[in-house]
């Protein structure tokens, strides 16, 4: 036997199905936005990333700030530990040099690291380090020592700075594009000086 629904009755619950589809609807779109928008929804893992320094970027954009900190603190201390200890004209104006040029680049790197929220790592203690230097001997073992190591880690910052320069980030491709010509120059020069130093 057939159920006849009166069309009025049809229309009424055609129209609140409709009605319940369209709050259903709104609540999941509600949900959604409070989840992106409502700081005290539990956050989604992208969100929680966006909240720590520097965690939007890619894990070798980190690594590079991280390295390049270092290195350019090292060569600053270094060169400083032993420039007035050289007596090789040309060596000391090199270290001259990368006292200059390195703390030059060591700013600029703070500064985008600022920008993007990346905190750089803390001045290591450098007293090790300076140490070792210092108690090398004076002249032409101090310049040949110095001219090797300056050799060795200019390579390493040329190749970090090249990998750097094809960053998806614009701005760390920017820095490293514009700081790559002076760290192969200054590979260049120290190369030429641990040859004459032969």
């Amino acid at each position: 036997m057939k159920t006849h629904i009166a069309p009025a009755l049809r229309c009424a619950i055609f129209a609140s199905a409709v009605s319940l589809g369209g709050t259903l609807l709104a609540e999941t779109n509600t949900t959604s936005t409070r989840a992106t928008s409502d700081p005290t929804a539990p956050m989604t893992t992208e969100r929680r990333a966006d909240m720590r320094g520097g965690e939007h970027l890619s894990r070798a954009d980190r690594n590079f700030f991280e390295k390049a900190s270092k290195s350019g603190i090292k060569e600053v201390a270094v060169s400083e530990s032993v420039m007035n200890r050289l007596g090789n004209q040309q060596v000391k104006q090199f270290a001259q040099t990368m006292v200059q040029d390195h703390s030059q680049a060591n700013a600029e790197l703070m500064a985008l690291a600022q920008k993007k929220g990346v905190v750089l790592p803390a001045k290591d203690d450098l007293s090790k380090l300076t140490n070792k230097w210092s108690t090398k001997k004076d002249g032409k073992d101090l310049a040949e020592d110095y001219m090797k190591e300056m050799v060795s880690d200019h390579k390493d910052a040329v190749d970090l700075f090249e990998k750097a320069s094809k960053s998806e980030d614009p701005d760390i491709a920017a820095f490293a594009n514009k700081t790559l010509p002076k760290l192969q120059a200054h590979l260049q020069h120290a190369k030429q000086l641990e040859r004459a130093l032969d």
